[in-house]
C-alpha cells in the first residue's frame, strides 16, 4: 500500500513540531499577589507569575514568560489560572534563549487543568529566536484536561499554540478559538487542540472563526489532536471562518496508534485555498471513522487525503455548481473514502433534473467513492427527494429524480386547522352565555362570567387532540316589553388557551412536536324573543389568534418551533322556538349558524418559507333541548343536536409546494345535559352548569360553568 510524499512530509514537519522547548524557571519573578491586577506600560525584565490569581497584562513589554500558575512546586496541580494580554503589549520571552512562552497553566508531575489564556488588542506573542508557544495548559507527567487558548482582536503570535501540551500524560477536552489575529512567521507555526508525546489526546476541539493562520513563507500545521505514540481520538477541526495555510489534520499518530472519530468541519467564509485537508496521519495507524464534513460552504483546497468520509451537509443548492475543488491531490487521495450527500440547505429551490458537483478534482476517481449511488435526501425541513450520484472525470456529481413535500412540513397544515377549530370552540360559549342570561326571569344590568373547558380531537389526515380553556366575560341588560317580548344583550371579552401535540419523524427518528394556542377578543350578543317563544340571536366578535409549536420539525442541524399570529372574525345567527311542554318543561328547538375566518400568516423555518392560507369555518348546528323543573331551585335541561362543518380547509405552501388540505368538514352528533341553580326566586344570581359530549369530525367532551349576576 502506498505511503504518499505527503504522508512523508508531513510526517517528518510534525516529528520537528512535536519537539517542546523546555524552558527552565527563572528564580527572578514578577509575582502577581492579589486577583484583577493589571500591568501596563511596563518593562518587565523577569517571568510574570498569576499563582493562580486573575490578572491582565495591557500593554509594556514582558522580556520573560508568563505562567497563570506556576511556581517552584512542580508536582502540585496547576489549575484555575486564568491570564489575560491586551492593549498592544509584548511577549518576548527570555532574552539568552530567545523564547516566548505563555502558560495558563505549568506544572512538572502535577496535572494541568481549567486554565484559560486569553490574547487579543493587537498583542504579539515573538521570541528571538523565532520560536513562541502559548499552552492553556503544560504538565510533562500529568494530564492536561479542559483548559482553554482565546485569540482575538490582531493578535500576533509567531510560533504554535496548543490547547493542552503533555510528554507523559493524556490530553483531554482541551480547546483553542481562534476569531482574529495571525499564527505565523515563526519558525515553525503549530495550532493543536492537544499534544502529547506518550500519552493519549481525545476530545479536544480547534475552533477557528477568523484570523490568517500561517504565511506563504512558512505554512502551519493545524490538527485536533497529535500523539507521537499513543492515540487521537475524537478530536474537533472547526474552520468556519479566516484562512489557512498549510496542513489540517484532525488526529495525527506519528508511530503505530489509533486515529479514530476525528472530525475536520468546513463552513461559513473558510479560506482553504492553500491547504491540505488530512484525516489522519502518521506510520502503521489503524484509523477509522475520520470525516470531513462540508457544511454548507463552497471553494477548494489543494489537497483531501485519508478519510472515511466525506460528509456534504446543508448544501447550499445552484444548479450546474460545484461544492468542493481539489486543485493538486495526488492519484489514489480518496481511494477508500465514501461520500456522502446528506441534507441540502432551507430555502434552496431545487428541481427535478437538476444536479452539482460535490467534488471535482484533478484525480481520477472510481465508483468506490460513492457511498450511496440512489439516496434519500433532505432540503431544509420542507423538502425531501430522492437522487443519484455519478462519477465521471474527476467529477462526483449528484442528480435531483424526484422532489416532494416533507411529511413534517405536512404537520403545520395540521396545526393551521387546530388553530381554527379552538377559534370556532368560543363562538359557542357566545351561544351558550345568550341562552343562560335569557334563562331566568330577571331582567335589568347583568353582568356575566363563564368557563369553557374542553378535550377534542379531529378527524383530519392525522388526527388533531385539543385540550383547552376558554373564558368570556361581559356586561348587559334584559329587558321585557309590554308586549311581551323580551330582548337579552352583552358586550363580552373572550380569551381561550389551549395545547395540543404533534407526532413527526426525522432519519427514522420519532418525535414530539408540544403546541399552545391563545386567543384574545371581544364582541357583542343579542337574542329577542316575542311573546310566541320565537327567537332570533346574534352575535358578532373579532381578536387575535397566536399559535407557538415547539420542536415542530427537525433537520440535520437540530429541532425548530415556529409561532403564528392572526386576527379572526366570527359572526353567529341563530333562530328556535320554545314550546311550553307543561308548567314545568318547556322544548327548544333551534337552528344555528356559526361563520369564522381566521387571517393566514407566512413563517420562515430552517431558511424555508411557509406560507399559510386563510381559514373560513361555516358550521351548520340544528338540534333541541328540553328543559325541566323550570319551578324550581334546580332546572335540568337536556339536548341533542346534529352540526356540520362546510368548509374549515387549511391549506399551505411549503417552499412553494402545497401541502394536501387538511379539513374539518364533515359531520358531528352532539348531546348535553345541564343544570340551572337559581337560590330564590328574586335572587340576582344565576348559575349554569353544561356537559357535552360528540362524536363524529369532532369526538370528545366539554363543560361549562358560568354565573350571571342582575342589578
Amino acid at each position: 500500500m502506498r505511503k504518499s510524499l505527503t504522508y512523508k512530509i508531513l510526517a517528518a514537519v510534525l516529528a520537528v513540531s512535536a519537539v517542546n522547548v523546555f524552558v527552565p524557571h527563572n528564580m527572578l519573578a514578577y509575582d502577581i499577589t492579589s486577583d484583577n491586577t493589571t500591568i501596563s506600560t511596563e518593562t518587565i525584565n523577569d517571568n510574570v507569575y498569576g499563582n493562580g490569581h486573575n490578572f491582565t497584562i495591557n500593554g509594556g513589554t514582558i522580556n520573560g514568560d508568563v505562567y497563570g500558575v506556576g511556581n517552584d512546586n512542580y508536582d502540585e496541580a496547576a489549575s484555575g489560572g486564568n491570564v489575560t494580554i491586551s492593549g498592544d503589549a509584548t511577549v518576548s520571552g527570555n532574552d539568552f534563549l530567545g523564547i516566548a512562552n505563555v502558560y495558563g497553566g505549568y506544572t512538572t508531575n502535577g496535572n494541568a487543568e481549567y486554565n484559560t489564556v486569553n490574547i487579543s488588542d493587537g498583542v504579539t506573542i515573538s521570541g528571538s529566536s523565532g520560536i513562541a508557544s502559548v499552552y492553556g495548559g503544560y504538565s510533562e507527567n500529568g494530564n492536561v484536561e479542559y483548559n482553554t487558548v482565546n485569540i482575538s482582536d490582531k493578535a500576533i503570535v509567531r510560533g504554535r499554540v496548543y490547547g493542552g501540551y503533555t510528554i507523559d500524560g493524556n490530553a483531554e477536552y482541551n480547546t483553542i478559538n481562534i476569531s482574529s489575529g495571525t499564527i505565523g512567521g515563526g519558525s515553525t507555526n503549530v495550532i493543536s487542540g492537544a499534544h502529547t508525546i506518550n500519552g493519549n489526546d481525545e476530545y479536544n476541539i480547534v475552533n477557528i472563526s477568523g484570523g490568517t493562520i500561517g504565511t506563504s513563507d512558512r505554512s502551519a500545521l493545524v490538527y485536533g489532536g497529535y500523539s507521537q505514540s499513543g492515540s487521537a481520538n475524537n478530536n474537533i477541526v472547526n474552520i468556519s471562518g479566516g484562512t489557512v495555510t498549510g496542513n489540517i489534520c484532525c488526529g495525527y499518530v506519528y508511530d503505530h496508534g489509533t486515529a479514530n472519530e476525528n472530525n475536520i468541519i468546513i463552513s461559513g467564509s473558510a479560506d482553504i485555498t492553500n491547504a491540505n485537508l488530512l484525516g489522519y496521519g502518521g506510520y502503521g495507524t489503524n484509523a477509522t471513522g475520520n470525516t470531513l464534513i462540508i457544511d454548507g460552504w463552497s471553494g477548494s483546497t489543494q489537497l483531501v487525503n485519508s478519510f472515511n468520509d466525506i460528509n456534504f451537509n446543508n448544501v447550499k443548492w445552484q444548479n450546474g455548481k460545484t461544492v468542493l475543488t481539489i486543485t493538486a491531490g495526488f492519484e489514489n487521495d480518496l481511494t477508500n473514502t465514501k461520500i456522502n450527500l446528506n441534507s441540502i440547505a432551507g430555502g434552496s429551490n431545487i428541481k427535478v433534473g437538476e444536479s452539482m458537483t460535490l467534488i471535482d478534482s484533478n484525480i481520477d476517481l472510481t465508483n468506490e467513492v460513492i457511498g450511496e449511488k440512489n439516496k434519500n435526501f433532505t432540503a431544509g425541513v420542507a423538502r425531501e427527494g430522492l437522487g443519484s450520484t455519478n462519477v465521471e472525470n474527476g467529477k462526483v456529481t449528484f442528480n435531483v429524480n424526484s422532489v416532494k413535500l416533507s411529511s413534517q412540513a405536512v404537520s403545520a397544515a395540521q396545526t393551521l386547522a387546530a388553530s381554527a377549530a379552538f377559534v370556532n370552540q368560543g363562538t359557542d360559549l357566545i351561544s351558550d352565555s345568550l341562552d343562560t342570561i335569557s334563562r331566568d326571569d330577571n331582567y335589568g344590568v347583568k353582568t356575566f362570567a363563564a368557563v369553557h373547558g374542553n378535550r377534542s380531537k379531529y378527524d383530519v389526515a392525522d388526527d388533531i387532540k385539543i385540550n383547552g380553556w376558554s373564558t368570556i366575560v361581559g356586561v348587559g341588560n334584559a329587558d321585557k316589553f309590554d308586549n311581551g317580548s323580551e330582548l337579552s344583550w352583552g358586550v363580552f371579552y373572550e380569551n381561550g388557551s389551549g395545547n395540543y401535540r404533534t407526532y413527526n419523524s426525522f432519519n427514522n427518528e420519532f418525535f414530539r412536536g408540544d403546541g399552545s394556542m391563545v386567543y384574545n377578543g371581544g364582541g357583542i350578543a343579542a337574542r329577542y324573543e316575542n311573546k310566541n317563544g320565537v327567537y332570533t340571536e346574534a352575535s358578532l366578535r373579532a381578536g387575535m389568534l397566536k399559535n407557538e409549536l415547539d420542536n415542530a420539525m427537525r433537520d440535520v442541524n437540530g429541532s425548530y418551533g415556529y409561532e403564528t399570529e392572526s386576527a379572526y372574525y366570527g359572526a353567529h345567527i341563530g333562530v328556535g322556538k320554545i314550546i311550553s311542554l307543561s308548567d314545568s318543561s318547556d322544548l327548544d328547538i333551534y337552528g344555528k349558524f356559526f361563520h369564522t375566518y381566521t387571517d393566514g400568516d407566512s413563517v420562515t423555518i430552517a431558511g424555508d418559507k411557509f406560507d399559510f392560507d386563510s381559514i373560513t369555518s361555516d358550521r351548520l348546528r340544528v338540534g333541541a333541548q328540553i328543559t325541566s323543573n323550570k319551578e324550581n331551585k334546580f332546572s335540568t335541561y337536556y339536548g341533542l343536536a346534529y352540526e356540520y362543518e362546510f368548509n374549515g380547509d387549511a391549506d399551505m405552501t411549503a417552499q412553494g409546494l402545497r401541502a394536501d388540505t387538511q379539513s374539518l368538514q364533515g359531520s358531528s352528533v352532539m348531546a348535553e345535559i345541564g343544570f340551572n341553580y337559581q337560590p330564590t326566586p328574586d335572587s340576582p344570581w344565576s348559575f349554569d352548569l353544561n356537559m357535552r359530549g360528540y362524536t363524529g369530525e369532532r369526538q370528545g367532551g366539554s363543560f361549562n360553568v358560568q354565573a350571571t349576576y342582575t342589578f
